[in-house]
């Protein structure tokens, strides 16, 4: 995981007349098909395909359908429907509907694209006459979507029990940023991957069921618990990375990263491919040459580069470098340069994966084997904390 700038507080966008539309109009069907057995405030909406030309949503058993603008409800039978955008709302099978429509399965999982979820699925028109699918359910099975998808199960219950609590407290303090789009968080790493029952297994679901309702808090507010897969043997503060300081996110030590695989790494680019992709982004000077670092954070990582070029240079900072070339072709910014111009490339020697960050998910594993349990994980990687229920 790579994550971005923390966002704000959680919110949640369940509204209150929504709420009660569904329950007045659901009948005779089971409350569970409309609200599940969660409260509103253990609710979270995930955005999970985001201004589709036509979804494809599947149910194996009968399902409820609700039209939340005319309040119009049906039973549908098991089947397939195609969902695309008409001119002031949603088609499903060629058959009008508002702009916002939600589905309730009876029994069997909704599928969207044959991947399964749990909850509600909410279909919404978006105001460029797309379609955008969004995912309600109870926040402790979004987790069982999530754990998985974030770190390999078969490492030790504690590292997974870390990541649980990381995960969860992610979820509750940032979930709000995606207001305005109408769901909490998405189902990508811009908030943490979320796979849905598909991504689900036996012992992540066993770390978020045994970390029910805990979460990391700083002067009683949940924190934005930033992680990455490997530090390269330090984490970093965040004001080095995202420009703030946040006090439970200070740089430490990482010595038991060192088992994650390509903890070390070596990136040959030729010039004019780095040029093309700094191109893109709007930064490179014409005809680079060479790159310099020009300054480093306290724990080694590149927080300018220096650009050197036929028409001229510049710098950039080491995390727009990154962004630049693709956080998965760069694997940190805890790199050293040596450029070669007589044959038109450079050479990255790097080490870790991810913007080092908050936990080290592979130091997380490494104290978990070493025995350490999940509290002194957690409280290694993030300073100050407490872990408690959720307020």
């Amino acid at each position: 995981m790579d994550k971005m700038k923390p966002p704000g507080r959680f919110t949640l966008l369940v509204g209150v007349a929504l709420l009660a539309a569904v329950v007045l109009l659901a009948g005779g069907a089971p409350a569970r098909a409309w609200q599940g057995t969660a409260q509103p405030s253990d609710l979270v909406r995930v955005g999970l395909l985001l201004g589709q030309e036509f979804l494809t949503i599947t149910c194996a058993g009968p399902f409820d359908l609700l039209d939340v603008e005319s309040g119009r409800r049906e039973t549908l039978e098991s089947g397939r429907l195609t969902v695309r955008a008409a001119a002031g709302g949603l088609e499903l099978d060629g058959v009008g509907y508002g702009a916002t429509v939600r589905l309730a399965p009876r029994g069997a999982f909704l599928q969207l694209g044959g991947r399964p979820y749990r909850g509600l699925i909410e279909l919404k028109r978006t105001a460029v006459g797309r379609v955008t699918a969004i995912n309600e359910l109870d926040l402790e099975e979004y987790l069982y979507g999530v754990v998985r998808s974030e770190m390999d199960p078969r490492w030790p219950p504690e590292a997974l029990r870390a990541q649980a609590i990381a995960a969860r407290s992610l979820a509750v303090q940032s979930a709000g940023r995606f207001a305005a789009e109408g769901y909490d968080v998405r189902a990508t790493t811009d908030s943490q991957v979320y796979g849905g029952v598909a991504a689900e297994d036996a012992r992540t679901t066993a770390a978020v069921d045994a970390t029910r309702g805990l979460v990391l808090l700083h002067n009683g507010r949940p924190a934005f618990a930033a992680f990455h897969a490997d530090s390269g043997g330090a984490t970093e503060s965040s004001e080095y990375v995202w420009g703030s300081v946040t006090p439970y996110l200070r740089g430490v030590p990482d010595p038991l990263s060192r088992d994650a695989p390509n903890h070390e790494w070596t990136l040959r680019l030729e010039m004019a491919v780095i040029e093309a992709r700094l191109q893109r982004a709007g930064r490179a000077p014409a005809g680079l040459q060479r790159l310099e670092v020009a300054s480093t954070s306290p724990s080694g990582r590149v927080m300018v580069l220096r650009l050197a070029a036929a028409s001229g240079g510049g710098e950039m900072r080491g995390t727009e470098f990154r962004t630049a070339v693709g956080t998965s072709v760069l694997r940190s910014t805890l790199f050293a340069v040596r450029s070669y111009p007589t044959e038109g490339t450079v050479e990255l020697a790097g080490r870790g994966f991810g913007h080092g960050v908050g936990m080290s998910q592979w130091g997380a594993r490494g104290m978990a084997l070493a025995g350490r349990d999940y509290t002194a994980i957690l409280k290694h990687f993030y300073t100050g904390v407490a872990i408690a229920a959720r307020p």
